[in-house]
């Protein structure tokens, strides 16, 4: 099967921009299936928020998320953003 994308394609003006939330919902489901193949959807959801508020932040590329897919599990950066979160919101 061909890989219908290629980041090569995509002009560096959009690579610079926001990432999309279609790019961050997929992110956010890679990072929260378990090895037996179930979904965490607690942490799907963390992943989710802490993701799409660092798009709204301005803090997260469309090329940054891109990189993203290529790791095996999620960067301990965004662990502690969630953490960090979660610390200082305990009714969430």
């Amino acid at each position: 099967m061909d890989t219908t994308f290629d980041i090569n394609k995509i002009d560096e003006e959009r690579l610079s921009q926001p990432a999309t939330y279609n790019q961050v919902r997929a992110l956010s489901f890679k990072f929260a299936k378990k090895k037996n193949g179930k979904m965490d959807w607690s942490l799907q959801k963390q992943v989710l928020g802490c993701l799409y508020g660092l798009i709204k932040a301005n803090k997260l590329t469309f090329q940054q998320a891109n990189n993203l897919f290529s790791k095996k599990a999620l960067p301990k950066v965004f662990k502690d953003l969630i953490d960090a979160y979660i610390e200082s919101n305990p009714e969430a």
